[in-house]
């Protein structure tokens, strides 16, 4: 179901919390690594909450691999920390504790093994487990880059993209650069070792057929060879490189665009892309920036599926949504989507939506993960503040009957 008309109104009012939320879910630099106390251990309890007046830590990342398992990181620059739950959210278990929650990267890849990438207190850091959390191995890591450009396909293969000139150097603000050095790193012993694969600069500005034109919004590999780096662009037009060699050498791809092309459109974001029945069906949802009523404001002008179908990418299918739209796919057919407070259901890869339901009132979807056509859970924010450089508050949701119904859940503290 179409609802663009009812929202177009709020479109406009809330065009600075649109660029803001932009600047933290996009383009967010890789936070300084400060030191900070550790929280105590608590667990809680589900239950039903109105967006809080006392805030309680911000929750950053999100990973869960079914009903009732997953893991959060909450907190900020000074103190974050990871919990897992295996009870739906019902209790919290602590297990990790670090700095920079904003650029933590989850990748559990079953109920025993995962990678987390994060800071402590040293600086960035690689942690992993084979026992669902009770022991932990942690290596420094000399590839110092923003969480969206760290992945890793099992517990020994990673690839990492270091941004430049200097390690930690990112654009900020809601536009993308024009360009960005960059240095690809691979590591295929759990990130004890990293090799330098290839890089950037001034006087080469592709290297290994990958270029600087852009600026680098994620990288991700199906297996050890096959993989695909995306980027965020300035004026229209939607770019991923990929690579069948493990990314020794890339292919410059440029994706189609929309029926009626990309209009007035000053960029476009590329999302990481999600998994859909496995690893070799990914698919990325892409975000164009159109002008804001006012110098230096921008709209989200709309947003676009492109699904990995050997051998290209296919799409781009619109979703509806407005500003505030999260998309999160089931399997190559089944999607799911948010609009506002509203939850909205696919079954035919988007060419018919139609309402299931509502999120609580006074939040919005700011990331969408259904583990499943019935479970799914839902990272929400409360856009009102007083104070712009104060962050939202945070929450997570959850529905046990495919987005009909949601439940706020308590987050750890």
């Amino acid at each position: 179901m179409e609802a663009r008309a009812r929202r177009a109104a709020a479109a406009v009012g809330l065009a600075a919390v649109v660029v803001a939320a932009i600047g933290v879910l996009y383009l967010r630099p890789w936070p300084a690594f400060a030191p900070g106390p550790k929280p105590a251990a608590r667990s809680t309890m589900t239950q039903r909450l109105r967006p809080p007046t006392a805030r309680p830590p911000i929750v950053q990342q999100v990973q869960f691999l079914s009903a009732n398992l997953g893991w959060v990181v909450t907190g900020g620059p000074a103190s974050a920390s990871l919990s897992r739950t295996t009870d739906g959210g019902r209790h919290w278990q602590r297990q990790l504790d670090g700095v920079a929650g904003e650029g933590w990267m989850l990748s559990f890849f079953d109920a025993r093994r995962g990678v987390v990438y994060g800071a402590d207190r040293r600086g960035p850091v690689l942690w992993m487990t084979t026992d669902a959390g009770q022991h932990w191995t942690s290596t420094a890591t000399p590839c110092q880059a923003p969480s969206f450009l760290v992945t890793f396909l099992d517990l020994d293969h990673g690839w990492c993209i270091a941004p430049g000139p200097g390690p930690l150097s990112m654009a900020v603000g809601p536009l993308p650069s024009g360009s960005q050095e960059i240095a690809l790193y691979r590591t295929a012993d759990g990130g004890v070792h990293w090799s330098p694969v290839l890089a950037t600069d001034q006087s080469r500005p592709v290297s290994g057929g990958l270029g600087d034109d852009g600026q680098k919004a994620w990288i991700w590999f199906r297996d050890a060879q096959v993989g695909w780096i995306g980027q965020h662009n300035q004026g229209a037009g939607v770019v991923v490189y990929g690579t069948t060699d493990g990314g020794d050498h890339w292919n410059r791809q440029e994706l189609d665009p929309p029926a009626g092309g990309w209009g007035s459109a000053v960029a476009t974001l590329e999302s990481v892309p999600q998994e859909m029945g496995g690893r070799s069906s990914p698919s990325m949802v892409v975000t164009v920036l159109d002008p804001g009523p006012g110098q230096g404001t921008f709209l989200i002008g709309g947003r676009y599926v492109y699904t990995w179908r050997s051998p290209t990418w296919t799409g781009p299918v619109p979703v509806p949504g407005g500003p505030f739209a999260v998309v999160d796919q089931v399997d190559q057919a089944h999607w799911f989507a948010t609009s506002g407070t509203l939850v909205l259901e696919t079954t035919d890869a988007g060419k018919n939506w139609r309402e299931v339901g509502q999120v609580p009132d006074g939040w919005l979807v700011s990331r969408l993960a259904m583990v499943d056509r019935s479970n799914g859970w839902a990272l929400v924010l409360s856009p009102v503040t007083r104070d712009p450089a104060v962050p939202p508050a945070t929450g997570l949701a959850r529905t046990v009957d495919g987005g009909r119904h949601w439940t706020l859940v308590s987050t750890p503290s």
